[in-house]
């Protein structure tokens, strides 16, 4: 039987990333969203607050974002339970009604996705396309007992709006923005990121994937930056990984050191709005990947579905948080040459590595290979990856503080606020976002075996 699983996590997301995002402070201990808070969900919070609850249960009882509750907004959910909780009053017009009729609407276009020259919160774009700094825009690839220090160039265009200073409503009296708060776009036309040269290994490309009805026509991701009092709340993110819960599976450690069993391979999480993840039956006919000869082969193992965590509390002026879809894929280069992204061509003139595909140029259109598409998060924030069973071995993590090799194990990677100040000092120059990192697990590389990658990517100033 299907299991969805959901995350304590999953109204941040939906927050921070739905095409009506919805940014205010929930109503303390209204669990269920009714706008009212009654006994039963006043209890809820007393056991959260003790522990004997966990927080998943009822996230309005934390409206601080900080993880826990305390005395403070238990006081406030019984405030809230004698006096109602309180409404925001929209205005009569609202951002996405077509018609210019707020104070701060620049434009309005009819709808609440960026990228078409009016932003979500109802103001101008300003495309900004920056070169990768190599020097600062790394990854590490860490390989089981190998790891690799790569470096990231190319350009990378985002789309923003402008803040605006007051409260943006959509339809309805939702909210969309808070004060300060504005939304980013990236089109995947505009991602492109020059080839990875995976030494002895292969060649590593990334290409983003468009996914209109998410994020609007033409687009592959959209995001938010906190340029308000304040940022955004836990932008610190925890992925993890599972390359095996197959029920006594020779390379599962069952759910005590991993993710649980899943008899069915049929796990999925969601976050909504495109965030989400099916586990996949790793063998011949299966649903991972299946037309990538590389797979292992049988036993089959069932890769556990994606698991996202967000913490950290209030993050600083200039948080950002973005969601995209991309595809990464590792051609193998027949040569094994240090030039592991550039291929010569056989006698008779096909080319020595047959996944660089007819052009011989990798990272191409004609890629027989062009990885399978995942929606990913990037953040200001430190991202942190753990993988368990990793190379479907029983009981090895992958994860920070673990000896990978002979050398501790590097899974995380942090990146920088935006400078705000900056940004309302010379909107049509200073960059969209700081630093953002982001980080993913590879099952089965072909001559790597298991990857775990983190990554942090910086525009040249």
């Amino acid at each position: 039987m299907k299991r969805f699983v959901w995350f304590g996590a999953f109204a941040l997301l939906a927050v921070a990333w739905s095409n009506t995002p919805v940014h205010a402070q929930p109503c303390a201990g209204d669990c269920d969203g009714g706008n009212t808070v009654d006994i039963s969900e006043l209890i809820t919070c007393v056991n959260i607050a003790l522990g004997s609850a966990d927080l998943a249960t009822c996230t309005a009882c934390d409206p601080d974002g900080n993880g826990s509750v305390d005395i403070s907004e238990l006081v406030s959910a019984v405030n809230a339970a004698l006096d109602a909780c309180p409404t925001p009053t929209p205005p009569p017009g609202f951002c996405g009604d077509h018609e210019i009729n707020v104070p701060g609407e620049e434009c309005d276009d009819g709808n609440n996705f960026g990228g078409d020259d009016c932003a979500a919160n109802c103001t101008h774009e300003v495309k900004r396309t920056a070169p990768l700094d190599s020097d600062q825009s790394t990854s590490v690839a860490q390989l089981l007992g190998l790891k690799l220090n790569l470096r990231i160039s190319g350009n990378q265009a985002l789309i923003g709006g402008m803040p605006r200073d007051t409260t943006v409503f959509g339809a309805g009296g939702q909210v969309l923005f808070n004060p300060g708060e504005f939304p980013i776009t990236l089109k995947a036309a505009d991602l492109q990121f020059d080839p990875v040269v995976v030494t002895g290994i292969g060649c590593a490309c990334v290409r983003a994937v468009e996914v209109p009805e998410t994020y609007g026509p033409g687009n592959a991701g959209a995001g938010i930056v906190g340029c308000g009092d304040q940022g955004l709340s836990d932008i610190d993110v925890t992925i993890s990984y599972d390359h095996n819960t197959t029920p006594g599976g020779m390379g599962n450690s069952g759910s005590a050191a991993g993710l649980p069993d899943d008899p069915e391979c049929d796990d999925h999480t969601d976050f909504g709005n495109g965030l989400t993840s099916d586990a996949c039956l790793e063998m011949d006919g299966g649903t991972c990947n299946p037309t990538n000869p590389h797979v292992r082969p049988p036993p089959a193992a069932c890769n556990g579905p994606r698991v996202i965590a967000m913490s950290g509390g209030m993050g600083p002026r200039g948080s950002t948080l973005l969601r995209s879809r991309t595809a990464i894929q590792l051609l193998a280069n027949a040569t094994n040459g240090a030039e592991s992204c550039h291929a010569d061509r056989n006698p008779n003139g096909s080319c020595k590595a047959p996944d660089f595909g007819d052009d011989c140029v990798p990272c191409t259109e004609d890629d027989p290979q062009k990885g399978r598409p995942n929606t990913g998060l990037s953040t200001s924030g430190t991202i942190s990856v753990i993988e368990y069973d990793a190379g479907n071995i029983a009981g090895f993590t992958v994860a920070e503080g673990q000896t990978c090799g002979s050398a501790p194990c590097t899974t995380k990677a942090t990146g920088e606020p935006t400078d705000c100040d900056a940004l309302r000092a010379d909107p049509e120059h200073a960059p969209l976002s700081g630093a953002l990192a982001t980080g993913f697990v590879g099952f089965d590389a072909q001559g790597a075996g298991d990857t775990l990658t983190t990554t942090k990517l910086v525009a040249q100033k």
